[in-house]
């Protein structure tokens, strides 16, 4: 994770490190957490008190949206690499900043391997078994260069053999249709999926679904579990780049942690249907909306590192 919140949040930029550090604190009871700092706010960092499972890290990090401007970990064989995937800031949707490179400026201690396309973290899910899903609106957009099959080719250079490509939403803000938006792997390699919003990308939306139904029903996914999508207008934004959803989750442990968007019965209900699906773990419903109104979620927060 990163202690990087940039003046460009302006006026909410105390909300956003209050909810910042809910969401370490909250990882940290199960994990431990290493959070990349900028040098000049190590001792912000160090006053927060995080703890003894919290190691803060001098980085040249700017930005806290691990997800997309760190590099992905993955297994190779019997050790652990990072994969560059060319971040270039969402498309150029913000300006470039020295730490969106971070696979080539921060040294993390194993070897970084390349990728022949512009990507990032968001812009695909893996069951971490060979089964990646991508959406065309994110990483065909990042590269109009590239073939969909050249693509294919090179996630399966890294081992995910087989790929599900769905539409995505070409006209979401910043991220141009991430999957971890409305999609979850759940522990037993099932696929969670969040119904259709009223509103923008519904007509996409719909299409994935189906193409996702007959995967399942093809056998390419073990099995799809569909849950409802928050209702927007019932939300403390409606603002279309606020991310409304409880699939932009990040699995510990022993939790789930997701976001608890103020609608009390719909997360309710979301906590309910999430409950059974994960294996035991409690489910944490966050209340994060400052970084909501940013366009990201818990997940887009953080970088996973394989045990070794």
């Amino acid at each position: 994770m990163a202690w990087a919140v940039h003046r460009e949040w302006g006026a909410d930029r105390e909300r956003v490190e209050n909810e910042l550090d809910t969401v370490i604190r909250t990882i940290a009871e199960d994990e431990p957490v290493t959070l990349l700092t900028p040098p000049d706010l190590i001792g912000a960092a160090r006053a927060r008190g995080f703890g003894a499972e919290v190691e803060i890290m001098p980085a040249p990090v700017d930005d806290i949206w691990m997800r997309d401007i760190a590099p992905v970990f993955a297994h190779r064989e019997d050790e652990i690499v990072a994969i560059d995937l060319n971040f270039n800031a969402w498309d150029g949707t913000r300006g470039s900043r020295s730490g969106d490179r971070l696979a080539r400026t921060f040294d993390f201690g194993v070897p970084v391997i390349g990728v022949p396309f512009v990507g990032e973290g968001g812009g695909f899910i893996t069951d971490g078994k060979g089964l990646v899903v991508a959406t065309r609106s994110c990483l065909l957009s990042r590269n109009p260069h590239l073939a969909e099959e050249d693509v294919t080719r090179a996630f399966r250079a890294l081992g995910m053999h087989t790929t599900i490509w769905l539409e995505g939403d070409q006209s979401e803000p910043i991220t141009t249709g991430h999957p971890d938006g409305y999609l979850a792997f759940l522990p037993d390699g099932g696929l969670l999926v969040e119904s259709m919003t009223r509103g923008r990308g519904r007509r996409s939306r719909a299409r994935d679904i189906a193409r996702l139904r007959r995967d399942a029903a093809e056998g390419r996914l073990s099995r799809l579990v569909c849950c409802a999508a928050p209702d927007r207008d019932r939300l403390e934004s409606t603002d279309d780049s606020f991310a409304a959803t409880y699939l932009n989750l990040f699995v510990t442990r022993g939790s789930v942690l997701t976001a608890r968007l103020g609608d009390l019965p719909a997360d309710f209900e979301a906590e309910r249907r999430l409950a059974p699906l994960f294996g035991g773990r409690d489910i944490r419903m966050l209340g994060v909306n400052a970084l909501l109104r940013g366009g990201g979620g818990i997940r887009c927060l953080t970088q996973p590192t394989p045990a070794q």
